[in-house]
């Protein structure tokens, strides 16, 4: 029972933390970048 609640408040947090990210993004606080360019950009290219 302890490890099913402790899972649960890990998901709890996950989301949480996705939600931030979220918000951050929507307000202009961060912003984002294709995978595409991620790769090219850690010379990781196909």
């Amino acid at each position: 029972m302890i490890e099913a609640i402790r899972d649960h408040l890990d998901d709890l947090e996950d989301l949480y933390l996705a939600e931030q990210r979220l918000a951050d993004i929507q307000s202009g606080q961060t912003q984002t970048i294709a995978l595409e360019e991620l790769m090219k950009l850690h010379d990781m290219e196909d």
